[in-house]
């Protein structure tokens, strides 16, 4: 996205920086795409600012040239995802299915716990989702709300004046989707199997039978907390069997949780969202 049309660019203005605790690097990029709702982009040049967008993020700069008069706007823009999967890896609770999510400096913490110098604009991993009511009194038209795109993210608002102090980094960082694990061994019949944390940090209920008709040899085990998703999950989960002779490994690493198999499950009268993940012995 690039909005205004001066040739060059230069101080920077300031910065909005996306991380993901899904993906591996914390600088790794994150699939979402910015676009420039307000100000129009006529009014957008004639604040003398030019906008980039890289890998990690958006950056705003003010033009070569641009004066040093005052000047004041509400600049909002989109946030979708470019990633079909990004809804299914990325917690993000919206209680009211009305709402949208909106990252706003003009609400941001005084403080942030970051080891840099990016000011959150958020408090947690992410934002909360604002009500109808405040979602409508900020500067945006309703159609464009109510008639945004499914892989809509959510809307980022940055207050900026011309007498902010240059280069304000911002910072949205988005917390991975959190499940429980629900492993399904088949042929498992009569076998005593539980599953085992090389690394003792996740514990699982013990394997309970699962009649599916026809098959009388598939046994279910859960986590018994919910585990967040990671690109490449460093979990090391050992199924194991209970024999006269004591424990055995059957497999020393069982395949980690995709977020392409979630699934709702009501375990002891809860709903739970959970991971499937199948295993054949």
């Amino acid at each position: 996205m690039q909005a205004g049309h001066a040739p060059q660019r230069g101080p920077l203005a300031f910065s909005v920086d996306v991380r993901h605790a899904y993906f591996d690097d914390v600088g790794a990029s994150v699939p979402v795409a910015w676009q420039l709702v307000e100000p129009p982009p006529a009014r957008f040049s004639t604040l003398g600012l030019v906008v980039h967008v890289g890998p990690k993020g958006l950056s705003v700069f003010r033009s070569e040239g641009s004066g040093g008069d005052a000047a004041a706007a509400d600049l909002v823009f989109r946030l979708t995802a470019t990633d079909p999967a990004f809804s299914s890896y990325t917690d993000i609770g919206i209680a009211d299915p009305d709402s949208t999510l909106w990252f706003d400096s003009a609400a941001a913490p005084a403080t942030d716990g970051d080891s840099d110098t990016a000011r959150r604009l958020h408090v947690g991993a992410t934002a909360s989702a604002a009500d109808r009511v405040a979602r409508e009194a900020l500067p945006l038209s309703r159609s464009i709300t109510q008639h945004a795109a499914p892989a809509l993210v959510g809307f980022v608002r940055i207050r900026w004046s011309s007498a902010d102090p240059p280069g304000q980094a911002w910072l949205i960082a988005f917390d991975a989707r959190a499940v429980v694990w629900k492993y399904s061994v088949r042929g498992a019949s009569g076998r005593a199997l539980s599953i085992r944390d090389a690394d003792g940090q996740v514990d699982f209920e013990p394997a309970t039978a699962t009649p599916l008709p026809g098959d009388t040899g598939t046994v279910v085990l859960r986590s018994t907390a919910a585990i967040p998703f990671r690109q490449h999950s460093p979990r090391r989960f050992q199924l194991m069997e209970a024999t006269p002779h004591g424990e055995r490994f059957l497999i020393h690493r069982l395949p980690v949780a995709s977020p392409s198999a979630l699934a709702r499950e009501t375990v002891n009268g809860c709903d739970l969202m959970v991971a499937e993940i199948d295993v054949d012995l």
